[in-house]
């Protein structure tokens, strides 16, 4: 029996379990794929907004069609937009995605 699970050698910390990749996860609804992503605020305020609030940006950790790493814009802070997105893919063009969960 062969396994990809991490084991434990004399006494070690529980360790840590792998990162989901696109092939780990759930099947697309409505032709969308679900994407783990992680909310970020920018440094500086924008100079655009008139309460000079930061801008947002979704990074998604994991796209459910190439496993890389997108940035898009989300709005400012206090207002995100989570909306589904297009996938940023060269390789796969026309995917979209959703985000079931949103780490901060």
């Amino acid at each position: 029996m062969t396994t990809a699970a991490p084991l434990m050698l004399f006494g070690d910390d529980t360790p840590e379990p792998p990162h989901p990749t696109a092939r780990d996860q759930p099947e697309p609804i409505h032709g969308l794929r679900p994407a783990p992503a992680r909310l970020i605020a920018a440094h500086d305020a924008d100079i655009h907004d008139h309460e000079g609030r930061p801008l947002l940006y979704l990074v998604v950790t994991c796209c459910p069609y190439c496993e890389h790493q997108h940035i898009h814009p989300a709005g400012h802070t206090g207002e995100p937009r989570l909306c589904p997105r297009n996938a940023r893919c060269i390789g796969q063009p026309g995917g979209a995605y959703y985000f079931p969960a949103v780490d901060q």
